[in-house]
């Protein structure tokens, strides 16, 4: 009834995706400032801003080592505005962004184009992030990370424990684990059922 008190994000086993995609998707979680940048070789940028209108809630982000690209800069704003607390394991760090160019025989190359930048203006090249509460998953846990569930994922409670956030099945049970994993049969309905349920408890 009182409608959404805090957000667990959760990026882990995410390959990333469009910078104008993960600029939108910030936008209502950050304050007025730079979200990304995009720096050419010849020194053109591209800056991607947030306004200062935003959603004043407690955040929790779950990333891991196949947190990747957009997902882990997604991430590393959060993380750099003081808006989230990242909890799982360190990232890998991807900091340029590749063009495919088709060439004349038929073939085609992959090039890095651009150089991704933080806020605060930062390379995540080779470096990654760290979460701000480290938690590991087992062997067993790894390997069945697209089955593991609110009682039997470690990361997940972590993240509930911070935001004081007390499960409830059916919120948990009609949402997607990750939606990027596209867990299940139906990925898109998943989706559209996330997207309804955040809309829903932020109004």
């Amino acid at each position: 009834d009182s409608g959404a008190q805090s957000l667990v994000i959760d990026v882990r086993h995410n390959g990333g995706g469009r910078v104008k995609e993960m600029s939108a998707a910030l936008d209502p979680l950050l304050g007025e400032g730079t979200i990304m940048t995009l720096r050419m070789k010849n020194g053109s940028e591209t800056v991607y801003t947030s306004d200062a209108d935003h959603i004043d809630l407690p955040i929790a982000v779950l990333i891991d080592d196949q947190s990747i690209s957009a997902a882990e800069f997604f991430a590393a704003a959060l993380q750099e505005y003081d808006r989230a607390t990242l909890v799982g394991t360190h990232t890998t760090g991807k900091g340029r962004a590749q063009r495919t160019y088709q060439l004349s025989d038929g073939s085609a190359v992959n090039l890095s184009v651009e150089e991704y930048f933080t806020p605060k203006g930062k390379s995540l090249a080779d470096v990654g992030i760290a979460p701000d509460i480290e938690v590991k998953l087992t062997d067993e846990q790894t390997q069945n990370f697209f089955f593991l569930t609110p009682e039997t994922d470690p990361q997940l409670q972590k993240a509930m424990e911070k935001n004081s956030v007390p499960y409830v099945s059916h919120v948990y049970d009609n949402a997607p684990h990750s939606i990027s994993t596209g867990r299940g049969t139906d990925a898109e309905g998943w989706l559209n059922e996330a997207v309804a349920f955040w809309e829903e408890q932020t109004k």
